[in-house]
């Protein structure tokens, strides 16, 4: 076994990132802890086992669980409190983790399953049960296929954005795939924990089609058409035979997904950039309004993506260069420097994709309808087009990156805004993120209510939020010193008050941390929350050992129920 990790991004910028964030001084030594009701001899076993499946250099344990635990844990410096795992194994074929899941299951050893472990701000690769062993499926990295007939891909766990958009440019495939906003992350764990992108097929979850999964036991199944032999609509149709059980397995802990079908955008003729801003607090309303309904009538069929003032200040610099007081930037000072700069305060950012005509016609009819129903904001537009279809990497990126499905690492530094330049912080950012109808007045709302709840934990109100058709989600991201006792807590305060504040307006979660997962889970309370008990159900019929991703979503199995927590915060 190793306590070194080797190289996990062929990239040097990607790998550089990486190591960036999992190798960042203050470090907290990783003390060893086993699976809970595990015995030691039988742990030593399983290790044993496993490095006769996937080899002494894909089984890592003591300091080469260094990228195994969240870089950004509230926790790190409180053993009692912190999550690690035990070990890790990586392996890299459906044969080698069928004999993985073996072992588990005959020395009883939990698994946390993950595909890149870049879910940061929710744990990243950190297990919900303190001793698991991590199950990294970064090794299976294939792109099995990409269609330009019927423009879709079908990939592995291990395949980052990053290896997909470059996988299309280097076989000149006229597609352009969906992105998240960091291009290091897995596309199958992305979609799976209903991730999102930027372009005509920005909702992941809803464009996946066929998949292959293992469950507990070993046993293989593939969903929709493509559990028929040969079948030539395998990834391109949702339709089954029964019942549809994809969603099954999707922000789930009852299988291991190993091969993801999911749909991509042809490459269009035209694309337009579009942006359109307002200068006030309270404009949200009418943008989202009249957004809403035009995502609503397919006058645009993209994501619409909405950003804050504030928010463009971070991508740029950090809260000192703005604000030499204490505490978060004030409202006169936030509309002195939009006066400055001549930001908006509030951005939608979305693309149109396709025909030339088509494209031209759309930006006609949304320029009419702001025109009228939102005359003090300006509305951009970029146009690029090629008969032969407009190429991703030649649209430069003010206008292109992820709304042309090329993957970048751009807002990382967003993280530091909290941190002086001349101190030796740690940055770290975390997200509360509910779900809320598209409406102005409930959006502009919860914005009323969420800022001073981030302001009296010493934060701005650093939100954005993703348009769909009829709902929004809605990031309420903040950012801390992990080297501030007081920062940790404050983070920890503001956390909690965003929960109680969209409890009350019922109000669920898109994701949750490891640390929060039984908490939100718990709002699921409809006939004494009937749907957690089905889905446990479930659970304890394919997995009764109980190794699958134990907690996950607040998805117990028998023998770990004892686990679960109110997490509420007067129980705390």
């Amino acid at each position: 076994m190793s306590t070194t990790i080797p190289a996990t991004y062929p990239d040097p910028e990607y790998e550089a990132a990486h190591l960036a964030t999992y190798e960042r001084e203050p470090r907290h030594p990783i003390k060893p802890v086993f699976p809970p009701g595990v015995r030691e001899e039988d742990f030593n076993k399983a290790i044993e086992e496993f490095i006769a499946v996937v080899g002494k250099e894909s089984v890592f344990v003591n300091e080469g669980l260094s990228d195994y635990i969240d870089p950004y844990d509230i926790h790190e410096a409180d053993q009692s409190k912190r999550k690690v795992p035990s070990a890790a194994v990586c392996p890299q074929s459906t044969d080698q983790l069928k004999q993985v899941l073996k072992v588990a299951n005959q020395y009883a050893i939990p698994l946390w399953t993950f595909s890149r472990g870049k879910n940061l701000g929710y744990g990243g690769p950190a297990p919900r049960v303190n001793g698991s062993v991590a199950l990294d499926l970064h090794l299976m990295n294939k792109v099995i296929e990409v269609s330009d007939e019927y423009h879709y891909a079908v990939v592995e766990p291990g395949v980052t954005f990053i290896d997909l958009y470059n996988y299309c440019v280097e076989h000149k495939k006229k597609v352009w795939p969906s992105t998240a906003s960091l291009g290091w992350g897995s596309v199958l764990g992305n979609t799976l924990d209903r991730g999102m992108g930027f372009g005509a097929n920005y909702a992941h979850h809803q464009a996946m089609a066929g998949l292959e999964v293992m469950l507990a036991d070993g046993d293989v199944i593939r969903t929709g058409q493509f559990g028929i032999t040969n079948s030539p609509s395998a990834f391109i149709s949702k339709f089954t035979f029964g019942p549809s059980v994809e969603g099954l397995f999707v922000q789930s802990n009852l299988g291991v997904v190993t091969k993801l079908s999911i749909w991509l955008t042809p490459q269009p003729q035209a694309f337009m950039s579009c942006a359109f801003s307002m200068p006030q607090f309270d404009d949200l309303a009418v943008m989202v309004d009249a957004f809403g309904e035009m995502r609503r009538n397919n006058t645009i069929n993209s994501l619409v993506w909405f950003t804050s003032l504030i928010e463009t200040l971070c991508i740029s610099g950090r809260r000192e260069d703005y604000w030499k007081g204490e505490g978060p930037v004030p409202d006169w000072r936030l509309e002195e420097l939009r006066l400055e700069t001549g930001f908006g305060h509030w951005y939608a950012r979305f693309g149109l994709y396709g025909p030339r005509r088509i494209v031209q016609a759309q930006f006609e009819e949304i320029k009419a309808v702001m025109a009228e129903k939102a005359p003090t904001g300006e509305l951009a537009g970029a146009l690029y087009d090629n008969d032969a279809g407009v190429d991703a990497a030649k649209v430069p990126p003010e206008h292109g990156s992820m709304f042309v499905g090329k993957p970048e690492l751009w807002s990382l530094p967003l993280i530091n805004w909290p941190i002086p330049k001349e101190k030796v912080g740690k940055a770290a950012h975390g997200d509360y993120a509910p779900i809320i109808p598209s409406s102005g007045k409930l959006l502009l709302e919860w914005m009323k209510a969420s800022k001073p709840i981030c302001e009296a934990n010493g934060v701005e109100l650093m939100a954005d939020f993703f348009m769909f058709e009829r709902h929004v989600v809605l990031m309420n991201m903040f950012t801390w010193d992990q080297t501030d006792p007081q920062q940790k807590k404050n983070m920890e305060n503001l956390y909690y008050g965003l929960y109680e504040e969209a409890k009350a307006r019922g109000y669920g979660m898109y994701r949750a941390h490891v640390n929060h997962m039984d908490l939100i889970a718990n709002l699921n309370d409809f006939n004494g929350h009937a749907y957690n008990r089905f889905v446990e159900k479930i659970k304890d019929a394919l997995d009764p050992n109980g190794i699958l991703s134990p907690g996950k979503q607040g998805v117990w199995p028998n023998r770990f129920r004892h686990l679960r927590e109110t997490q509420e915060k007067d129980s705390k």
